[in-house]
């Protein structure tokens, strides 16, 4: 039984190693998109500034922000709908988690139950030793 435990915890194992793995991709994704909502947000603040200091007219300054701000709007709800995906996939990392620590409780309970056996019959053994021993020293008068 422990050997199918300890099997079916490595596969577990594995699992929430796999669910993981997909974890950090899309937290890797979600940073990617938090830089790029960064970046704009400073080339923005760079063009603006610039805007003041250069012949840039106002119009095109306007469309050029105009452009920035449903890129921005893009991001955002690019963003969220990522947070949501890690979300996701965090309760499946904890729902794998708590999967596999079940099976490792039951393995360490199999464990104490197959140890509390086997220290029950080592007693039952040396208890019968004695049994044979005093036995014998009554057989032979020798108490």
């Amino acid at each position: 039984m422990a050997s199918r435990l300890d099997n079916i915890i490595r596969l577990r194992k594995w699992e929430l190693d796999e669910k993981r793995r997909v974890l950090a991709t899309l937290q890797a994704e979600e940073d990617a998109i938090i830089a790029r909502l960064d970046a704009l947000e400073q080339e923005v603040a760079v063009q603006s500034q610039s805007g003041g200091q250069l012949e840039v007219s106002p119009t095109t300054l306007g469309i050029y922000l105009e452009g920035a701000r449903v890129r921005a709007d893009m991001l955002e709800a690019e963003l969220e709908a990522q947070a949501e995906k890690v979300a996701e996939q965090q309760d499946i990392v904890a729902e794998a988690f708590r999967e596999l620590k079940t099976f490792e409780i039951a393995r360490e309970q199999e464990m104490k139950r197959i140890a509390l056996k086997e220290a029950r019959e080592e007693q039952a053994a040396f208890d019968e030793l004695g049994i044979q021993a005093h036995m014998r020293e009554d057989a032979f008068g020798l108490s």
